[in-house]
């Protein structure tokens, strides 16, 4: 008879194929930003072999340490250096974290609520869309989720490997996104000890140490970066993103209560779950409540207070809330039937695509009829769940949401990355840049962020100031130079360029040209 860890691993690791593997066969460039800066980044590291101080378009890159990178190269020994690489190393990435959340809620709550937690986890609507982006939030995810794994074995007498865990887990987290990471390991697991256990349990988890043994690991990363010559790098980190992006950051300004609202929203088809499991560990003052409490609340507060915000943000918060979900997933298969306050809810997620895809194709795409066609079909499945998933018995409930969290995924990313892809990939205008600009010709590019579009161009280009465009122009007559449409009258006058090539591509939304030979 097959053991249930077995059994259960087993389902686990064939819905991380079915779900999130499955788009990997669906090919789609880099998209602007984040993706293609990415991946301008690692191009940078490789061509030139600068491992420690991350460089973006010929410049020092201060907004990401370097790990993530250095790990998404490793793979692209293996799979060949490119965007597979770097998709694929999310999905590597999500499997990790999926893994985490499993180990977590056996341990914490119970093997059927650890199965469902992970269930939960993988099929949440954050995850789908962090589990298909090249970003290193899934990364953090799971780090966050071993540290949290290692603090509880350290509570049941885990020992040294126990603590070594807590601390590397921590490190490997600040090493993918900075100090912002240690809101999602060091602060709640100090919380947690200080608060179950009081001085004793700060004590034997040995925060001193730990604090110190991270600072040694920067101090190493920073000393090798000065031997280097990169000291003013590190200047820039500090003053731009420890300070900046915290107090008055330059992009995603939110407000504080941002994540509150959006939660609910991300965390479908399981957020009825998530406030049944919510009112269990209320009532039932399960142990495990106030650990869960603390490894959510404190960073959410954390990520709350920063002034930069991004949806993906949260991405580190959903193991421990895939982990009430999971117990209120237990809690419903001992029940006659499924509430009906959260028996419809698998229906919202198809039919809020569906809406969003159908005004996309009218503003965006042209009125694409197969933008249409998915939204109708994402429409007619939502139709189909709200219909028949709420008779169902509890068990076929919990397999009919995790079916219908699959076939949106499976539709959204098979069928709508295509549609959008030429939308949002740098790849055709990086392309043109390569072909009017060979080896030796410079390129400048007027008023765009910095990086996203040198990835497929496979080569840097002069960054100039619209102010400076002219002046610029007219010093550099045989260089090609890239404008959007809106800044063309500002760089060439009431007249217009008149240039050889003239060449125009629509990127993120934003129209550019592509301009040689201007007189």
């Amino acid at each position: 008879m097959t053991r249930p860890w077995l059994r259960d691993a087993a389902l686990l690791l064939g819905l991380l194929v079915l779900i999130h593997a499955l788009p990997l066969s669906v090919h789609r460039e880099l998209w602007v930003q984040d993706e293609a800066r990415y991946g301008e980044v690692l191009r940078e590291m490789l061509e030139s072999g600068r491992w420690l101080v991350p460089h973006l378009n010929g410049h020092p890159y201060p907004d990401k340490p370097p790990l993530y990178f250095w790990l998404v190269a490793a793979l692209g020994a293996v799979l060949g250096q490119g965007e597979l690489a770097f998709r694929a190393f999310t999905v590597l990435s999500t499997g990790i974290a999926t893994l985490g959340v499993w180990l977590l809620g056996r341990r914490l709550l119970g093997e059927r609520a650890g199965f469902w937690g992970a269930v939960a986890y993988q099929s949440a609507f954050v995850t789908l869309i962090v589990g298909q982006i090249a970003r290193m939030d899934m990364l953090l995810a799971a780090s966050a989720a071993f540290a949290w794994y290692a603090l509880l074995r350290l509570r049941s007498g885990g020992g040294r490997g126990a603590l070594l865990g807590f601390w590397g887990a921590t490190a490997v987290a600040l090493a993918v996104k900075g100090p912002i990471a240690l809101l999602f390991t060091a602060v709640p697991g100090l919380a947690v000890l200080a608060w179950e256990e009081g001085l004793r349990g700060l004590k034997r988890q040995r925060p001193l140490a730990g604090l110190g043994f991270l600072a040694a690991c920067v101090l190493g990363w920073v000393a090798a970066v000065l031997a280097q010559g990169e000291e003013d790098y590190l200047l820039t980190i500090w003053h731009e993103q420890l300070i900046g992006r915290a107090i008055d950051s330059w992009s995603h300004r939110e407000p504080f209560w941002f994540y509150a609202v959006l939660l609910p929203l991300l965390l479908l088809p399981w957020t009825g779950l998530i406030v049944a499991g919510t009112r269990t560990l209320w009532r039932e003052r399960l142990g495990a409540g106030r650990e869960i409490m603390l490894f959510t609340l404190l960073p959410l507060a954390g990520i709350s207070l920063i002034s930069g915000k991004l949806f993906i943000y949260v991405q580190p918060l959903v193991p421990a809330l895939a982990l009430i979900a999971g117990l209120g997933g237990v809690r419903l298969l001992g029940a006659a039937c499924v509430p009906r306050t959260y028996a419809w809810l698998p229906a919202l997620l198809p039919a809020l695509l569906a809406a969003a895809i159908g005004y996309f194709a009218r503003r965006e795409l042209d009125g694409d009829w197969r933008a249409y066609l998915l939204a109708g079909t994402l429409a007619a499945l939502a139709l189909a769940v709200a219909a028949g998933l709420p008779r169902l018995a509890p068990p076929r409930w919990l397999a009919g949401a995790v079916g219908a969290a699959m076939l949106t995924c499976w539709l959204t990313f098979g069928a709508l990355l295509p549609l959008v892809n030429p939308l949002f990939s740098g790849k055709a205008i990086g392309e043109a840049i390569a072909r009017h600009a060979p080896p030796g010709r410079e390129v400048g590019v007027v008023e765009a962020t910095r990086g996203i579009l040198n990835y497929y161009a496979g080569r840097t280009f002069a960054e100039v100031d619209i102010e400076d465009a002219a002046v610029w122009r007219a010093a550099h007559p045989e260089a090609v130079l890239v404008v959007k449409s809106r800044d063309l009258r500002t760089v060439f006058g009431e007249a217009g360029p008149r240039c050889d090539v003239d060449e125009d591509y629509e990127v993120e939304l934003k129209q550019y040209h592509v301009l040689a030979g201007c007189r």
